[in-house]
Parts: structure tokens; sequence; C-alpha cells
């Protein structure tokens, strides 16, 4: 079987519509369970999409779940046993934003001078942020209760640390010990909205804060394919798009992201909103009357996709393990949706 590692990014409600869109046009088109992935990452919204696939549903009944439409039996079984209530988030009151600034800590301020041209002041602006006041623990409750201290295998979770804005992947070893439920609220944890979620004495926020997809963690896993799907970001952002510049800036990342994963030897493949799904979007991440048409325009998205870029067979039980011989290097400045291993090695 091909080793396949999945990445889901932040993207709040609609960007979970998207993934659950993404995912059941994979499976539809190529026949590829996305439970079966050997890996996992999972960032804000997406922590919440891998972690329903590992709880066992399917990516059908994502997309059912997302867009209001009927589960299947094992669905409706499968999520009466972890799905929070349905209540809508709180939104936090106008002067909670005008609230002090933290200020930087010890840890803060070291981390970015020993390395102050990889320190990005976007990560300095989210860790001083004041806390939320919108605390997240009972919607994660029934999930503790089901997994408790257990933790799914092949399951990676991104969250940002407070104390100094430095990345931790929950589930990958040699990381902090985490319980599920937790690492889940900790890793969408919006900066600023949400409550810091506290973990063995540390508060973590958001791992979005970090990146919006986080696909780098998979390099040097072994892995022969790794599919990112990326709702915060899109390879032809309109330039009138008030989220146009936040939405290219992070392409770009991820495609930095998808070269690291491809000097490791995996094909690369990012799935990303195109102007049919960003229009259906919005502005709004969190709105919660739109999934329905997200979740439609995802699929035709990808479907489309999977055809112009010839990825039919990529995930098909037994598929060769890419070569330098069959897999080209990308050349400088890439910009496809598809990236492959480096020559000569």
């Amino acid at each position: 079987m091909t080793r396949v590692g999945l990445v889901l990014g932040a993207g709040g409600v609609v960007g979970q519509a998207y993934q659950a869109g993404v995912l059941a046009a994979l499976e539809d088109v190529l026949g590829w369970d996305p439970r079966t992935a050997e890996l996992i990452v999972g960032t804000s919204a997406g922590s919440v999409t891998g972690t329903s696939l590992r709880m066992g549903v399917g990516a059908a009944d994502l997309a059912s779940m997302a867009a209001g439409a009927p589960l299947s039996s094992e669905g409706e079984r499968l999520y009466a046993r972890f799905l929070p209530d349905s209540s809508e988030l709180p939104v936090p009151p106008r002067g909670s934003w005008l609230r002090p600034w933290r200020l930087p800590s010890a840890a803060l301020v070291a981390r970015a001078a020993r390395r102050p041209l990889a320190f990005r002041p976007s990560v300095a602006a989210a860790v001083l942020l004041p806390a939320g006041r919108v605390r997240l623990e009972g919607r994660a409750a029934p999930l503790h209760d089901l997994v408790g201290g257990e933790w799914p295998d092949g399951l990676w979770i991104c969250a940002v640390r407070r104390r100094d804005g430095h990345r931790v992947v929950f589930g990958r070893p040699g990381s902090p010990p985490a319980d599920l439920a937790p690492a889940v609220l900790a890793s969408c944890a919006i900066p600023g909205y949400f409550s810091p979620v506290a973990i063995g004495g540390e508060e973590y926020i958001d791992g979005g804060v970090h990146s919006g997809t986080n696909a780098d963690a998979l390099r040097s896993q072994g892995l022969e394919v790794v599919v990112a799907v990326s709702p915060m970001s899109s390879a032809r952002p309109h330039r009138r798009r008030a989220d146009g510049a936040i939405r290219w800036s992070g392409h770009r990342r991820l495609a930095r992201e998808a070269l690291r994963v491809a000097e490791g030897g995996s094909v690369v493949v990012r799935f990303e909103p195109g102007a049919s799904v960003l229009d259906a979007m919005g502005l709004r991440m969190m709105a919660n009357d739109r999934s329905d048409r997200v979740v439609d325009r995802a699929m035709a998205e990808t479907r489309a996709q999977i055809e112009d870029e010839g990825l039919r067979h990529l995930l098909a039980p037994g598929r060769t393990r890419p070569t330098a011989a069959t897999a080209p290097s990308p050349a400088p400045g890439q910009d496809a949706s598809s990236v492959r291993p480096r020559t000569g090695r």
C-alpha cells in the first residue's frame, strides 16, 4: 500500500467544510479513504477533521455533516459519541479587543534573538495579544469522556506555546504529553478570541499562528505521497478580495513547506480554494450558514484538479514509489499544486 500523509490546515467552520468536500471528492474519484492515511497533521479546524477521521468518521459523512445532509447509520453512531453541542460560539464584546497586550516574555525575546531571521513578527503579535475570553473546554467534554488519555495512532496536532511562540506537535514522538481533547482545543484557540488552553503547566494557542498548514511537520517521514488541504490559502486570490494578501501569503508559505517535504522523497499534492469556493466561503471563516455551498464547490474543484493534474492513479494501492527518474525536480519558484521529489537523491 502507498504510504500517505494527510495535512489538514486551519480555516474555521468554512475550512472544515472545504476539507470535507475535498476529501469526499478524493474518495469518490480515486477510491482513497482518508482514514487510511499513515499520518495526519491537523491544525486548528484541521485538528477537528483529523480527529474525526481517526475516530472512524468517513469522508462522505464529513461532507454530509458539514452540508446538513443525512448521515450514514455509522456516521450518526460515531458523531453521537464525541460531537460537541451544536450551540453557536459567543461573540466576544468589542471592549475585549482593547485590553492591554502582554509584555514579551524572556523566552520569547531569547527565541527571537537566537534566530532573528526565522522569527516572524506575526507570531510575536499573536502571543502578545490579550487572552481571549471565550472558553472552549466544554465543547470537548464528549471527546474526553470517550477517549480520556488514549491517543489515536498517526495523529499529530499542532499548537503554539504561548510563552515563546514555539510550535508544538502533540502526538509526535518527543513532544510534550497531552490528552487528545485539550490538544484539539489548544490547536483551535484563536488568539484574542478563545482563551489559551493549559496543558502540562503551559498555555497553548492556535497552531495556525505558526502556519496555516504546518505541512513541513511531515518532512523526513518516508511517506510516498502527502496530501495537503489548505482552506486559508489560495493560488489565485482575486486582488480585490479583502483577504487576498493573506491568502497569497499562505499559498507561498505552503509552497515552501511542500518543497521541504518533497526534499525527503515525497510527492506533495496541494488542494487550495479556487474562485468558486472562495466566493462561497466569503470572508467570515467562523460563519455556519454556507457550509453546504462550500462542500459542493470544493468537491467540484477537486474533481477538476484531479483530472487536470493527472492525479487519478496517485493514491492507488501498490503505486510505484517515485524515483529520480520518474519524479523531476521542481523548478525554482514552481507554483504548481503537485510538487515532486528533487532529483539526485
